[in-house]
């Protein structure tokens, strides 16, 4: 029994989460995974009670994260786009609780995609903080923790790397504020893979153990045994995840930039990479 717990994202299957993806639950456990990562981006189709009903049928945990958009996030200097930002990530917490989760994470500082003109000076940080202060206080007030993902600077102009997240957390300076670290964007951010694990580990709530092309962990550049090797001497026992976009929408293409099969399937990228994951748990775990 490892001391590791393995989430997959549901982004492998389905872009769209809802009633209609239940199933994926199910599969979810089938595969040999810990617990399903759900996306709240369209949270008009998220259904809490029926998602939490058939998770706790199958026996699976579940994790939530979303990415802002540009019509409501907290950094914005407009103050109506930073209501709505505040309301829709109030809301995220109230289905994140409603389905049973106890982690809500992800790109949650600024809008995904976001471009400004210059560089962010101290009021984007100053307003998501103190935005992110309200939230996480309802959050306490469920029992949710809040995670601050790191991504890209193709993706965002605010968080990229680690130490960016810990400003911002120690800015917002609430208990249940963490760190969800991908190994996808540190691939391109970081100077390493170990030393920012490291520094997290205090604070990790989530880590997205994504190859630096998207595909099969063990297939790209990222350097794996650099992750395992810090989160092994610090003992992490938390949430790790596999988030893939194989089966996305033509749709998503754009947003997802997978222009090309980076594995014959989600599932076979998925129990690939879980299986190759588990042996450095193995490896580095005593």
């Amino acid at each position: 029994m490892g001391k590791l717990r393995y989430a997959a994202h549901a982004f492998a299957w389905t872009t769209s989460w809802s009633n209609k993806t239940l199933h994926l639950i199910d599969h979810t456990k089938k595969l040999g995974f810990d617990l399903i990562e759900i996306p709240l981006m369209e949270l008009d189709k998220i259904d809490p009670p029926q998602i939490k009903e058939r998770l706790n049928r199958v026996g699976l945990g579940v994790c939530v994260s979303t990415a802002c958009s540009e019509t409501a996030e907290v950094s914005s200097k407009d103050a109506a786009i930073r209501k709505r930002g505040i309301e829709y990530l109030k809301q995220c917490v109230h289905a994140a609780h409603g389905i049973g989760a106890t982690c809500f994470s992800g790109v949650i500082y600024s809008a995904m995609g976001g471009r400004i003109d210059g560089m962010p000076d101290q009021g984007y940080w100053e307003r998501s903080a103190t935005a992110l202060k309200e939230v996480a206080k309802l959050a306490a007030e469920m029992g949710i923790v809040i995670g601050i993902e790191p991504i890209n600077r193709y993706e965002t102009f605010l968080i990229n790397t680690c130490d960016q997240a810990l400003k911002l957390l120690k800015m917002i300076d609430e208990p249940n504020v963490k760190i969800h670290l991908d190994a996808y964007h540190m691939n391109i951010e970081e100077n390493n893979f170990y030393e920012p694990t490291k520094k997290a580990a205090p604070y990790l709530c989530h880590y997205h153990l994504s190859e630096s092309h998207r595909g099969t962990p063990g297939t790209g550049t990222v350097n794996w045994e650099e992750i395992y090797r810090a989160l092994g001497e610090v003992n992490y026992t938390g949430v790790v995840g596999l988030e893939s976009f194989i089966e996305v929408a033509e749709s998503m293409r754009g947003a997802t930039c997978v222009w090309r099969p980076m594995a014959s399937s989600s599932d076979a990228l998925l129990t690939d990479g879980l299986k190759y994951l588990k042996s450095l748990e193995a490896k580095y775990y005593k």
